[in-house]
C-alpha cells in the first residue's frame, strides 16, 4: 500500500469516527478504531475526540474509560489531564482530581485552566472532610492557590473566595470576591459572599444593607437573607428589626425545616415542639417527606441537642442523614448499657445534650478513679489554659495577665501552655498574642490544630458526636491537645471554654480542672446558648477535682444561684492589676489636675449591655449643665458602632473621638482625667481598676461587681450611679463630685489597688488550688 492510499484509509477512518461521534453512538466508534487497527497509541487525537465528544454529550463513563486507555498507552498530555480531573471532579472524587492535576502541572500550576479545577478540588476535599464540624482550610494550601490569581470562571471564583474565608484569611477572599463581583457582575452569589464576609469582619451596617438589598431584590435568596437580617439583628439587640423579620418569616410560605430553623433561632422551643409534635402525628405527611427536607431537619435538631426529638422522629420513619443516624445508634438507646429509649412524645423533648450523657465517666465507660485522687501536689505542674480568642478585651487582657503572673510567681515557661479556639487576624481574634510570645509562652490555635491521627475512641467520639454544634466543634480539638501535652491543671477562662475544658477534662482525666467564669451568670446575661447548660456545670460543680471562680463576689453569688449551689462553692479570683505599669502616667495626670480643659474617656465593647448610646447622653448632658470643658474619648470597637456615631451627630458630640484595637494601658489613660463606665451587666470591671491605678477619678454604675472594684473613701473615692439611672440624673451627681474628685491626692485610689488586686494577691490562692491545697481539695 503507498502512501497515498494510506492517507486515505486513516482519512475515512476519521470521517466515520466523527459520523458515528455525532449520532452520539461512541461504543461504536471505538469498535470502529480497534477494528481498523487505530489503537490509542497510533491515533491519540481520534480517540480523544470520541472521550470529549462523549464528555460533552453526558456521556461521562464512556469518556473516562477512553481516556483510560489512552492513558495505558502512555498517550497522556495535558488536555487529556484536564478532563480527566474535570471528570473525577464532576463525581466528587475530590483526591483522584488533587493528585491528576498536581502530578501534572505541579503545587501551583501556572496554567488557569488547570489551576481553576485544582482550587475546586481542594474545596470539595475540604467539604466531604467536614463531617458535621467547622469548614477548616489550610492557610497555605489557600495561600498558594490564590496568590496572585484572577477569577477563570463563575466556579472557580467562588472555591477560591471559600479557601480563604475558611483559612481565615478574609481580607484577601474580600479582594478575590471584588474582582469577582466585576468578572461576573450578574452572580449574585458573590453578593451574598461580601455580605457574610462583612458579618465575619464586625462590619455589620455592611452587611445589613446588602441583605436588605437581596431581600428586595431576589426571590431565590430571599429567605436566606431575612435569616442573616434575623442573626444581626439579634446581636445588635435591635429588637424590634429583629421582630419584624421574623413576623415576615412567620407569615411567608416558609417549608417545614425552615420553620423549625426559625423556632430554634429565635429561642422558641415551645413553637419548635409544636411543629414536630403536630409532624409526627402525621405519618402521611412523613410518608411523603423529602429525603433532603428530612436531612435538614435531623441537623438542625441535633445541633440544638434535640437527641430525644431525633430519636421520636426516627421511630416514625422520618428520613435522616446517615450521620444523624450513626450518632443515635452510637448512643444505644433502649439497650442493655444504654439510656431507656423515650415512650412519647414529652418524653422524648426532656432528652437534650449533654444531659442525658452525664456523668460524663458513667456514659463513656470510664475507669473509676482511685479513692483520693488526684491527691495535693507542691507544685502545680503543667498547666494548659484555655479561651475562646486574645481579642482586645478586658476578659482577655486579664488572662495575658494572669499568664505573666503565673510565670513571675515561678511557673516555667515550658509548663505554662495557652490553647485558642481562634487566632484569626482578620477577625481581630489575636489582639494579644504578641504579648504572650514575649512571655515565651507557646500558644495552639485549636482551629488550626494539626493532629497526626484526628481519630477518637470510640467512647469519646460517642459523647462528641452527639453534642450540640458549638461544643462539638471546641471539644474535639482540644481533646487532642491535651492528650499530647497531659496537662495536670486545666483551666478554662469564661463560660465557653469552661464548658470545653469541663468536657475534655473528664474525657482525658485530667487530674484538676479551674473554669473561671468571667461575669454574670448566662441567665442574668439572656444567653440562651449558655443557659441550657446549666446541668453540664451542675454536673462538674459535684466533681471534688473540679473548681469554680469568679472575678467578682456579686459574680460568684450569681453563678451560685444559678447554679443552686451552697455559698462559698464559687471562689472570687480577683483580676491582676500590676501597679508598675500605670506608675509612669500619674505624673501626667497631676499636671493636668488643674487644666480647665479634660478627657472624658470611656473603655468599653460597643455593645448594648454597656449602655454607650446612655454613655454618650451623659457626656451631652454633663456640658449642658457645667462650664466644663470636655473632650469625650471611646476606647473600644463592637456591633454598635455606627449607631454611636450617630447618636453622637444627634446630641451635638461631633469631637467624639472613637479609637479602636488598642491595648496598651499607657495609650489608653495617658491623656484621660475622668473615666466614666455606665454599663447594666459587669463582673469585676478590669477599666474601673486600670483607670483607679493610673490615679484617675472614676464614675459607674452599681451593677455585679462595680462595687467590689470602687476606692470610695474621702475625696478621692469613685463616684457609684444607681443601676437604673437617667443621663441628666447621672450627669447632675457626676458635676457635684467632680471638682472634689479631680482636686484629690491619687495615693488613695493607687494604693487600694496594689492592695487588692497585685499580682501575689491573685495567684497564690491560685496556685494552691492547682495543687489540691486549696478551695478544691
Amino acid at each position: 500500500m503507498d502512501d497515498g492510499n494510506l492517507l486515505e484509509d486513516v482519512a475515512q477512518v476519521r470521517r466515520q469516527v466523527i459520523a458515528l461521534c455525532s449520532k452520539k453512538r461512541f461504543s461504536a466508534a471505538q469498535m470502529f478504531l480497534v477494528g481498523s487497527g487505530q489503537s490509542p497509541d497510533l491515533a491519540p487525537g481520534l480517540w480523544e475526540h470520541i472521550a470529549r465528544s462523549a464528555a460533552q454529550a453526558g456521556h461521562d463513563p464512556i469518556a473516562q474509560a477512553i481516556r483510560a486507555e489512552i492513558w495505558a498507552a502512555g498517550g497522556s498530555h495535558e488536555g487529556l489531564t484536564l478532563d480527566e480531573a474535570a471528570y473525577a471532579l464532576k463525581n466528587n472524587q475530590a483526591q483522584a482530581a488533587i493528585f491528576t492535576l498536581e502530578s501534572a502541572f505541579g503545587l501551583c500550576p501556572t496554567r488557569p485552566d488547570a489551576l481553576a479545577l485544582l482550587t475546586q478540588a481542594y474545596m470539595q476535599q475540604a467539604r466531604q472532610q467536614q463531617k458535621g464540624s467547622r469548614l477548616r482550610i489550610d492557610p497555605e494550601i489557600a495561600q498558594r492557590l490564590t496568590k496572585g490569581g484572577v477569577p477563570q470562571t463563575p466556579q472557580h471564583a467562588m472555591a477560591a473566595i471559600d479557601l480563604l474565608r475558611y483559612a481565615g484569611e478574609i481580607d484577601q477572599a474580600q479582594a478575590f470576591n471584588a474582582a469577582a463581583t466585576i468578572a461576573f457582575p450578574d452572580d449574585l452569589r458573590f453578593v451574598i459572599r461580601h455580605a457574610r464576609m462583612a458579618e465575619q469582619k464586625g462590619q455589620f451596617k455592611t452587611a445589613i444593607t446588602i441583605w436588605q438589598q437581596i431581600v428586595k431584590g431576589s426571590t431565590r435568596y430571599q429567605c436566606e437573607a431575612q435569616f442573616h437580617l434575623l442573626s444581626l439583628y439579634q446581636r445588635l439587640e435591635r429588637f424590634e428589626d429583629a421582630e419584624q423579620i421574623t413576623a415576615a418569616l412567620l407569615l411567608s410560605d416558609l417549608p417545614l425545616e425552615d420553620r423549625i430553623q426559625l423556632a430554634l433561632k429565635i429561642g422558641q422551643r415551645a413553637m419548635m415542639l409544636a411543629l414536630l409534635r403536630a409532624l409526627s402525628a402525621s405519618p402521611p405527611q412523613i410518608q411523603n417527606m423529602r429525603h433532603q427536607q428530612g436531612c435538614a431537619i435531623g441537623e438542625a435538631l441535633l445541633d440544638h441537642g434535640e437527641i430525644g426529638l431525633l430519636l421520636w422522629l426516627r421511630r416514625r420513619r422520618m428520613p435522616l442523614g446517615d450521620g444523624v443516624k450513626q450518632v443515635l445508634d452510637a448512643c444505644a438507646f433502649g439497650t442493655l448499657d444504654g439510656p431507656e429509649m423515650p415512650e412519647d412524645f414529652d418524653s422524648a423533648s426532656q432528652i437534650r445534650s449533654p444531659d442525658f450523657m452525664l456523668p460524663l465517666e458513667c456514659f463513656a465507660g470510664l475507669p473509676a478513679t482511685p479513692p483520693g485522687w488526684p491527691g495535693r501536689r507542691t507544685a502545680p505542674g503543667r498547666v494548659l489554659l484555655v479561651n475562646a480568642s486574645l481579642k482586645a478585651g478586658g476578659a482577655e487582657r486579664q488572662f495575658v495577665a494572669l499568664i505573666k503572673a503565673l510565670l513571675q510567681a515561678g511557673l516555667a515557661p515550658q509548663d505554662l501552655h495557652v490553647a485558642v479556639f481562634s487566632l484569626e487576624k482578620d477577625r481581630g481574634r489575636a489582639a494579644f498574642l504578641s504579648d504572650l510570645a514575649a512571655l515565651g509562652v507557646e500558644v495552639h490555635s485549636l482551629e488550626a490544630l494539626q493532629v497526626e491521627n484526628p481519630t477518637l475512641p470510640a467512647a469519646v467520639a460517642r459523647i462528641i458526636n452527639a453534642l450540640p454544634f458549638d461544643l462539638r466543634q471546641d471539644v474535639p480539638s482540644l481533646w487532642h491537645l491535651i492528650q499530647r501535652l497531659s496537662p495536670q491543671i486545666l483551666h478554662g477562662w469564661q463560660d465557653r471554654a469552661s464548658a470545653a475544658c469541663g468536657l475534655a477534662g473528664v474525657l482525658c482525666n485530667v487530674e484538676r480542672l479551674v473554669l473561671s467564669m468571667r461575669n454574670m451568670a448566662p441567665n442574668s446575661r439572656y444567653d440562651h446558648k449558655l443557659s441550657i447548660l446549666k446541668p453540664l456545670f451542675l454536673s462538674l460543680a459535684t466533681r471534688s477535682n473540679v473548681t469554680f471562680t469568679a472575678n467578682a463576689e456579686a459574680a460568684a453569688r450569681d453563678y451560685e444561684t444559678w447554679l443552686s449551689l451552697p455559698k462559698g462553692h464559687v471562689h472570687p479570683l480577683r483580676n491582676i492589676i500590676e501597679p508598675a505599669t500605670f506608675a509612669p502616667l500619674h505624673r501626667p495626670y497631676i499636671v493636668r489636675q488643674t487644666n480647665p480643659d479634660m478627657t472624658l474617656g470611656g473603655v468599653f465593647r460597643l455593645a448594648l449591655n454597656k449602655r454607650p448610646l446612655l454613655w454618650l447622653q451623659t457626656v451631652a448632658a454633663l456640658r449642658h449643665q457645667t462650664d466644663l470643658s470636655l473632650r469625650p474619648v471611646i476606647f473600644g470597637t463592637g456591633p454598635l458602632l455606627d449607631p454611636v456615631l450617630a447618636e453622637a451627630r444627634r446630641l451635638g458630640l461631633e469631637d467624639l473621638t472613637v479609637i479602636q484595637d488598642v491595648t496598651d494601658p499607657g495609650q489608653i489613660y495617658r491623656d484621660m482625667d475622668l473615666l466614666l463606665l455606665m454599663s447594666r451587666v459587669e463582673g469585676l470591671p478590669n477599666v474601673l481598676l486600670e483607670a483607679q491605678a493610673a490615679g484617675l477619678p472614676v464614675a459607674a454604675c452599681d451593677v455585679g461587681g462595680v462595687r467590689e472594684a470602687l476606692q470610695r473613701r474621702g475625696a478621692a473615692g469613685a463616684l457609684l450611679l444607681p443601676a437604673d439611672i437617667i443621663a441628666d440624673k447621672a450627669a447632675t451627681e457626676i458635676a457635684h463630685w467632680l471638682p472634689r474628685a479631680r482636686a484629690a491626692k491619687i495615693d488613695p485610689r493607687v494604693g487600694f489597688i496594689r492592695k487588692n488586686f497585685s499580682q501575689t494577691a491573685v495567684t497564690d490562692p491560685l496556685i494552691q488550688i492547682y495543687c489540691g491545697q486549696g478551695a478544691a481539695s
